[in-house]
């Protein structure tokens, strides 16, 4: 038994490197295609009836929709197609800068920061 032991224990190792370089293979595929594309990566305003808000457009498909101030307590709306633009490019700022794994998140201070009106 002794013998096929080491086998095991290869045949182990091998798998789990084959699982490794899938798993990279994918993370790799998922960061390129998603989140590095730097030129891919663009806002687009738009108007609801109370107010404004923002998409944020990955390979020119809808990756984020944004209606309401994000960060901010109750249903708050865009009162300007400025303050949906500023806070849009903030997401894109920080989904370049790989910030949230792509999801970045917007707190309160930036929405202070860019003086939004609530």
């Amino acid at each position: 038994m002794s013998l096929d032991q080491p086998k095991l224990t290869m045949q182990t190792i091998k798998k789990y490197w084959v699982y490794g370089l899938l798993l990279f293979s994918i993370s790799f595929f998922i960061y390129k295609k998603f989140i590095k594309q730097d030129n891919s990566l663009q806002v687009k305003t738009f108007t609801i009836q109370q107010g404004w808000g923002y998409d944020i457009l990955v390979n020119n498909k809808i990756f984020i929709h944004q209606e309401i101030i994000p960060a901010i307590q109750g249903k708050k709306y865009f009162v300007s197609k400025k303050q949906a633009e500023s806070v849009g490019e903030l997401v894109v700022s920080k989904m370049k800068q790989g910030r949230g794994g792509g999801f970045p998140e917007i707190t309160e201070t930036d929405i202070d920061s860019l003086k939004i009106t609530r």
